[in-house]
This record gives structure tokens, C-alpha cells and sequence, in this order.
């Protein structure tokens, strides 16, 4: 079968170059098309291992003189080995897939589990031995023997995933029935090994070393060419197939691998000073002061005196605060637009048909543009006062001012607190049920607004006192702790529980006596959730010294006469502000991703089977319930994935936030780039943040569609 396979390759090889074209498109597929890739890949190689070797020489170049290292570019063996060593093994270890079978005969200390991964055992010992070798044993030439160390043990590396015998090799059981033929492998493999060994010790004084990368890069093309040819046949398994195309892969890519490693190195060691400061991969200029000061923060951030990473974490919170709240906005409108597109309705339709074929097609920064410059036009100037509800809300041109808790730290601990005590009950009531009924009372039929944990009992005049206990303490306690009155904020207090009391309770025609609960588990979690932000709100209000309202400065410079309304101002940390760039930001990612969650809503509605619409529409639902009930919740399963791409996309696309000067993480990023000058490390800071924010939102949505999909239609 070797001997009728390679007549059958070499007369396709041979004759077929000889035989004459049938057409122009034979000419360029058969001949023109692989002739040409070669060349490329040829020319590929090449530049990039002689781009790669020169860097490498010139680091392990050392030039002492006087005991003073004069090559700034110098890594010691000690460090380059590992680093270039480590990268070649990791490679390795992920093309044979084997430590994952180790880790677990490790862990249970069996020891034919362990033998089955020989392979990668064997990598690591060679590892260890290579970094001995160059640091203690070997001295080798920087000019020729190092270079060709290093790939020529890289492309080795590649030839033994390819061959993938190392398991029958260092098992010796070839030996016994040793037959050049059969085990031409294993002869290829040990062989290549030997010839690395020889060379690397004796390359000096042979002609490779005067051209290394024409070598080295005619060894990979030749490789490359052969299992190219292998793997186009189809007489392996499938998963030995998918492993030696994995190889033939780190092959291919090894040149660029190995230059964009050096490239890096050198760079972080390079001639170049100001190079040097914008590649060198430290972070203690993170601990300094910042010297510049960016639009409003989310928190208190003072220039010439806070260390850079509290910019930062400032910066982190103005791109997830935009990001959340255009998530939730798009997501609302994107569902409107999509179900109001499939509406029978041709003047709906058509506008929603118009929105999103309008902002689809608009590039993001062009629409943020558009925004920032319309709301500076549109929205009324400074002088011109605009108030709302008394003075609780302000707006502008400049931005817009309400009332809100002054202390947001209180309010989140609140919640948390609340959040652990439901979770605690509900695991109390899973181990012991409870339930407490009052008898004789007006009101035995009733239950705790609470009763979504579990737990049932007292009756409503409980809850009854408590709104008034809740109202005393915040009148009379809210004034000594707040430089504003108790009166706002008790009526305030009072108008939500108020509110909760109200919604969460039914009264029929009869009176009193038939008021009533849903103690259904719709109600319940309905219920539980306007109660918890009733009273979270509440507590915020009477432990957070009361509410902070926005603060006017007429009088500007303090001379008790009430400047020109262009002088007037808001003092600073006092209300909640919402910037004219905030605000940019969210309609423009609003709006520009909504188009897209419009069409993924039309799309997953309409895929759904029309039996269900029909199905619906014979319970006597109205549309809206149908929409609701029964369409919506089936279109999930097709929605969600789609809308976790669309999510990440508008944490990615807050990076456009430099257009309007919104100071979001790019924005802050890209200020201290130029000034400090350090690229990379801002860069990678700047990748880990936007990658981590990714992946949290990809773990939600994921969580999320975990259970959409584990409920059965």
C-alpha cells in the first residue's frame, strides 16, 4: 500500500504538472494558485525568522566592559530561556491536549493515567534540561548558536506533534521489531532530534550559520508540504486527523508566533528611551498623583492629589453606568419597534420600518455627534431657569440636577442586608416551615407583605404601625442628622409605603372587611419586590442624613447680593447630575442598538410556529396578553443569544464616548497615554477591563438562557 500510494502521488505530482491546462481557470486553480502560495509563504517565513533571529541575537549579545552592561537590549539566559522556552512549551502542551488526563491521574495517582501523557511529560523534562543546558552547561554563540537553539527546537517541537509517536517512542516497544519501513516515524522523529543536537553544538562551523532563517524556513516549508499532502488524504482517524492539523497549524504560524514574542521583548529592552518608557510593562506610575482633571465624576476624584488607579475605577463606573442603563433602555425600545413592525397597523409599521432602517445603517459616532451638537442647541441656557416640582429638578444645557440620597454607600448596604435577610429566611422556612396564624382578629385572612419568604403571620395592622413608626422615626430623627429639614423626607417616606401598601392590597365593593392579598406566587414575588425597594428607599432616606437636593448658587462670590443669572451655579456634590455627555452617550447607544434588538425581536416572533398565535387567539387572550403570555416568552430562546452579542457590543461601543467627551475608560485611557507616555500598560489595562466586562456580561446572559431554555413549551 506505501509503494502503490507513492507511485499514485508521484505520477499526480509529475505528470499532472506536465499535462496541458483544459482552461484558464485549470491554469490558475492548478498551477498559478499553489506556485504563487508557496512563494508567499516562502517569503512569510523568511522575513519573519530573520526578523526574529536579529532580535534574538541582539538580545543575548552580551558587552560587559568594566563590569557595566553596554547592550541595553541584554536579557541574561536566565531570563530570556524561560520566557521563549515557556511560550515554544505551552504551545506544545495545547496541541497535545494532555494535561488535563495528567492533572487527573495526578490526582488520583494512577499511574497508567499518567503514562498515557509520556508526551507531555516529556516536553516539560525537556524544558527543564533546556533551561540547565543554557544557563549553566552550554556557552553558546549569541550570533548563531542561540538563535538556532531556540527554533531550531521550535520546529522540532512541531515535527514531534506532527508525527505524534512520542507515547511509542519513549516506550521502546519499536525496538523489538525494529523495521526501517514501518517505522520510518519513529526514525524521522528520533532522527530529527539527534541532527538539532549536532547542529545546535556544532552550527559555528558549518555554512547554516551563515544564512539560519534560509534553512530553517526551507525545513518548515518542506514540512509544511508533506503532512499538507497527508492530511489531504483520508486514511487517518478523525481525531488523529483534527490533532496533526492543530500541529500543522503551530507550524505555520510558528514564525509570527516566535516574532511577535521577541518583538515584545525587545521592545521592553529597547535602545530607545522614550521606546523603552512607552513599552516597559510596569504599573508603579498607576500609584502617582494624576495631574489633569476630566468632566464630573460619579465620585469624589480631585486632580494633583489622587492616585491614577481611583481615576481609573471612576472611569470603569462612568462606562458601566452608561452601558446598564442604555442596555435597559434598548431593550425597551427595541421590543416596542420590533413588535410595532410586525403590526397590521401600516402607520406604525412603516415608522418603526423607518427608525430602524435609519439608525441600522448610521455609523455611532456620526449619531453621538449629531446628539451632543442638537442638545447644546435645543436644551434651554443656564440663565434660563427651568424648575420642576419646587426645585427638585433643574435643567439645562449644562445638564440636569434632581433630588436624590445623599449617601448612596448606606443605601447599597441597605440593600445588600435586605437581599442576605431574604435569602436567610427562605432557607430557614426550607428546613423548618412556619406558619403562624392569628385568629380573632379583623383581619386573620391576611398576610405580611413579607409572606414571599415563607413566612405567614401577623396580621395587617402590623403593617399598618410600622408605616407609622417608619414616618415618626424619620420626622423627628431625620433633623438632627441633616442639615436639611425632617418634613420633605418623612412625606416622601410616607407617600412609598404609602404606595406599596396600596398596590400590593386589593379593597372590594364591600369595605375594609374584604381587603384582601394575592397570595398566589405571582403576587408574592410582586408583592416582595415593591416592598423591599419601598422600604430600602425608606432606610436610605433616614440613614443616609435625608435627601440631598440640588443647591442653587445665586450669591456666587458670597457678598450677600444675588449675582447675574450668567454667574449662577450648582454647588458641587449636591444632587444627582446628569451631564449633557452622559446623556449622549445613552441616546446614542439607546438608540443605535435598539435598531438591532428591534430586528432580532421581528425576527424570533416571526420564526415561532403561527399555531401559537392561533392557539392563543382561541383562549380569547387580547393581543397585548398574547404578546405577553404567550409569544414573547417562546421567542426567548431564540432572542437571548443574539442579545448577549448585542450587549457586548454596547459595553465595546462606549469606547466612542472620546467623541463627546464623556470621560468613560477609553476617554481617561487615552488622556493619561499622553500624559505619561506609557502605551502598553495603559493598553493592557485597557484590554483587561473591556474583556472583563465582556465576559461578566456574556456570564449573565448565558445564566439568563440557561433558564429561558431549561423551561419546557
Amino acid at each position: 500500500m506505501v509503494r502503490v500510494g507513492a507511485l499514485f502521488w508521484r505520477e499526480r505530482l509529475f505528470l499532472g504538472l506536465l499535462r496541458r491546462p483544459n482552461s484558464l481557470r485549470d491554469l490558475l486553480t492548478g498551477y498559478v494558485a499553489p506556485v504563487l502560495g508557496l512563494f508567499l509563504f516562502w517569503l512569510y517565513c523568511n522575513k519573519f525568522l530573520e526578523m526574529s533571529i536579529g532580535y534574538i541575537s541582539t538580545m543575548a549579545r552580551d558587552i560587559t566592559i568594566a563590569g557595566t552592561q553596554m547592550n541595553t537590549s541584554y536579557y541574561p539566559m536566565e531570563k530570556l530561556a524561560p520566557i521563549v522556552g515557556g511560550v515554544i512549551l505551552i504551545c506544545f502542551l495545547l496541541v497535545q491536549n494532555e494535561m488535563p488526563t495528567l492533572f487527573r491521574g495526578l490526582r488520583r495517582r494512577e499511574w497508567n493515567i499518567i503514562s498515557e501523557c509520556s508526551s507531555s511529560i516529556f516536553a516539560i523534562l525537556c524544558f527543564v534540561l533546556s533551561y540547565v543546558l543554557l544557563t549553566s552547561v552550554l556557552e553558546l554563540t549569541p550570533g548563531a548558536q542561540v538563535p538556532f537553539f531556540f527554533f531550531g527546537g521550535a520546529i522540532v517541537a512541531g515535527v514531534l506533534l506532527l508525527q505524534d509517536n512520542l507515547n511509542e517512542i519513549l516506550s521502546l516497544s519499536y525496538i523489538r521489531s525494529f523495521n526501517p519501513r514501518e517505522n520510518l516515524g519513529a526514525v524521522i522523529s528520533v532522527g530529527s532530534i539527534v541532527v538539532f543536537a549536532i547542529l545546535t553544538l556544532q552550527i559555528s562551523f558549518t555554512p547554516i550559520s551563515q544564512d539560519i532563517p534560509f534553512y530553517l524556513s526551507a525545513v518548515i516549508l518542506i514540512t509544511v508540504l508533506y503532512w499538507s499532502w497527508r492530511l489531504s488524504q483520508e486514511g487517518m482517524k478523525p481525531a488523529v486527523q483534527s490533532k496533526r492539523t492543530a500541529a500543522l497549524g503551530y507550524v505555520v504560524f510558528l514564525p509570527f508566533i516566535m516574532y511577535l514574542l521577541l518583538r515584545v521583548l525587545y521592545l521592553q529592552h529597547d535602545p530607545d528611551p522614550v521606546m523603552q518608557n512607552r513599552w516597559m510593562v510596569k504599573f508603579d506610575f498607576m500609584d502617582k498623583v494624576n495631574t489633569f482633571k476630566i468632566n464630573p465624576w460619579p465620585m469624589e476624584v480631585v486632580a494633583n492629589f489622587d492616585e491614577r488607579w481611583l481615576f481609573l475605577k471612576a472611569a470603569i463606573i462612568n462606562s458601566a453606568r452608561v452601558t446598564l442603563l442604555s442596555i435597559v433602555l434598548c431593550v425597551i425600545l427595541g421590543t416596542i419597534v420590533g413588535v410595532t413592525r410586525l403590526s397590521s397597523n401600516k402607520l406604525a409599521s412603516t415608522m418603526a420600518t423607518v427608525y430602524v432602517e435609519i439608525f441600522r445603517n448610521l455609523p455611532l459616532a456620526v449619531l453621538l455627534f449629531l446628539i451632543a451638537t442638537q442638545y447644546g442647541i435645543q436644551a434651554p441656557l443656564f440663565i434660563e431657569e427651568r424648575f420642576l416640582f419646587g426645585g427638585a429638578v433643574f435643567y439645562s444645557n449644562q445638564g440636569i440636577w434632581f433630588v436624590t440620597v445623599a449617601s448612596y454607600q448606606r443605601l447599597v448596604m441597605g440593600l445588600v442586608a435586605l437581599a442576605l435577610l431574604r435569602a436567610g429566611l427562605r432557607q430557614m422556612d426550607r428546613i423548618e416551615p412556619r406558619f403562624i396564624v392569628t385568629t380573632n382578629t379583623p383581619f386573620e385572612h391576611l398576610r405580611r407583605p413579607f409572606s414571599t419568604m415563607g413566612w405567614r403571620f401577623e396580621a395587617l395592622a402590623a403593617d399598618i404601625l410600622l408605616i407609622v413608626a417608619a414616618v415618626v422615626f424619620i420626622d423627628y430623627l431625620v433633623p438632627f442628622v441633616s442639615t436639611h429639614g425632617g418634613g420633605n423626607e418623612a412625606a416622601l417616606t410616607m407617600a412609598l409605603l404609602v404606595y406599596a401598601l396600596s398596590v400590593t392590597s386589593r379593597i372590594d365593593d364591600d369595605g375594609m372587611n374584604s381587603l384582601q392579598i394575592d397570595d398566589s406566587e405571582s403576587g408574592l414575588r410582586k408583592r416582595f419586590t415593591i416592598w423591599v425597594a419601598a422600604f430600602a428607599v425608606a432606610a436610605g432616606i433616614a440613614v443616609s442624613k435625608g435627601l440631598s437636593w440640588p443647591l442653587y448658587l445665586k450669591d456666587w462670590d458670597g457678598d450677600g447680593i444675588i449675582d447675574s443669572p450668567g454667574s449662577w451655579d450648582i454647588a458641587e456634590g449636591t444632587g444627582f447630575e446628569i451631564t449633557p455627555f452622559f446623556l449622549a452617550m445613552m441616546l446614542g447607544l439607546t438608540l443605535f442598538t435598539a435598531s438591532t434588538v428591534a430586528e432580532i425581536v421581528r425576527g424570533s416572533i416571526q420564526a415561532l410556529p403561527r399555531g401559537q398565535v392561533e392557539a392563543a387567539i382561541s383562549l380569547a387572550l387580547n393581543p397585548f396578553q398574547r404578546l405577553r403570555l404567550v409569544i414573547l416568552p417562546q421567542a426567548l430562546r431564540s432572542m437571548v443569544p443574539l442579545m448577549n452579542n448585542q450587549f457586548m457590543n454596547v459595553w465595546k461601543n462606549s469606547s466612542l464616548a472620546v467623541i463627546v467627551a464623556y470621560s468613560d475608560i477609553f476617554y481617561v485611557v487615552l488622556v493619561m497615554m499622553n500624559n505619561v507616555g506609557k502605551l502598553i500598560p495603559l493598553f493592557i489595562l485597557l484590554l483587561i477591563t473591556y474583556q472583563a466586562g465582556s465576559l461578566a456580561i456574556s456570564l449573565v446572559m448565558n445564566w439568563y438562557n440557561t433558564r429561558v431554555t431549561s423551561v419546557k413549551i
